[in-house]
């Protein structure tokens, strides 16, 4: 498949074939992607300003901000079929560990984050877990929506979290 990698900070991108991304545990899925939003985090990595900090070892398919169609899923994925659009959280999370079952995702001690410390969107298709994964409603298309996958879900998801936790206001005589 086609990916846009970045083979060396400070230098553009490039476009190359490598692998297509494969299922691989229970809960993976393929995504063919649809959109990738282009953010300042990925201009940064480009810049190396994020070198140190992702670990991350080059070449690799930047990009963290995706949507698109479901291609592939493994034997235990029950939220997603293949052809389902969906906008990907970036943020993979096992589910299982202490944080997972806090409510604490970002703080899971099993998770990556294609496009910053892995391969991303920046490519046909992308390997990620049924757990980032959101179905899309059918008025909307992936390439519409990518750019929302970043600040957009994690304002939706820590909205969603606050909701659960408040309650209606009781009249008071």
């Amino acid at each position: 498949m086609k990916a846009i990698q970045l083979h060396a900070y400070d230098k553009a991108p490039e476009l190359v074939e490598v692998p297509d991304p494969q299922v691989e545990g229970p809960l993976d899925i393929v995504v063919k992607i649809g959109g990738a939003g282009v953010c300042r985090t990925d201009l940064h990595i480009i810049e190396g300003q994020w070198e140190e900090k992702s670990g991350v070892t080059l070449p690799y398919t930047i990009g963290h901000e995706n949507a698109g169609w479901v291609e592939a899923v493994g034997s235990a994925v029950t939220n997603v079929k293949p052809g389902d659009a969906v906008i990907l959280h970036p943020l993979v999370t096992c589910g299982l560990c202490r944080a997972c079952r806090f409510g604490d995702d970002v703080h899971c001690e099993n998770s990556r984050f294609p496009g910053i410390d892995s391969d991303g969107g920046y490519a046909e298709y992308l390997l990620t877990s049924a757990r980032s994964a959101v179905k899309l409603d059918p008025s909307l298309e992936p390439a519409d929506v990518a750019a929302l996958a970043d600040a957009g879900l994690t304002a939706y998801h820590a909205a969603a979290k606050a909701a659960r936790h408040l309650r209606p206001a009781t009249k008071r005589s």
